[in-house]
C-alpha cells in the first residue's frame, strides 16, 4: 500500500531514506573559491551556480558546479529548482566546458534569490554612486601606479 501523499507529493521509503541522508548545507562565505554565474548548457538549460574552474579525469578542462539551481520563468519572474532533485543527493557536480554554452552575469535579483536558497553569501550589487567612485579611483590609481 503506498505512503501517505502530502501536498500532492507521495512519500515512499526510498524517499524519506534520500531525504534523511541528505547531509545539511554548510553556508558558503562570500570569499570562497568560484564565482556566482549564470550557465546556459549547451542543451538550453539555465542554470545559477558557484562555478569553478578544474579538470576532468583526463585532465581536460571542465567546470565544478557548486549548489546549481534550475532558472524557470514563472508569471512575470522565476523559480529555482535544485539541479538534478530526486534523482540525486549530490549537491555539487562536474561538467565538461563542451557541455556549456555560455557563461553570464546574474541580475541582482536572481542572485539574491539564489544565494537565500543555497545558503551562500553573494556581493551586494553597487549603486551607481559606488560604482561612480570605483571608476574614479581605479583612474586616479592608473596615473599613480605609472
Amino acid at each position: 500500500m503506498p505512503g501517505p501523499v502530502v501536498q500532492g507529493v507521495q512519500s515512499t521509503p526510498a524517499r524519506a531514506a534520500a531525504q534523511a541522508a541528505a547531509p545539511l548545507q554548510a553556508p558558503i562565505p562570500l570569499l570562497a573559491e568560484g564565482t556566482i554565474k549564470l550557465v546556459l548548457m549547451s542543451s538550453g538549460t539555465v542554470l545559477i551556480a558557484r562555478l569553478r574552474h578544474t579538470s576532468d579525469r583526463d585532465g581536460q578542462p571542465a567546470f565544478q558546479l557548486l549548489r546549481p539551481r534550475v532558472v524557470q520563468e514563472h508569471e512575470g519572474g522565476w523559480t529555482l529548482q535544485p539541479f538534478l532533485d530526486q534523482l540525486t543527493p549530490q549537491q555539487d557536480l562536474v561538467v565538461f566546458k563542451s557541455a556549456v554554452a555560455s557563461l553570464l552575469e546574474p541580475a541582482a535579483a536572481l542572485l539574491s534569490q539564489y544565494g537565500e536558497e543555497s545558503k551562500q553569501e553573494v556581493p551586494q550589487a553597487a549603486s551607481p554612486l559606488e560604482r561612480l567612485k570605483q571608476a574614479f579611483q581605479d583612474f586616479t590609481d592608473s596615473f599613480e601606479g605609472g
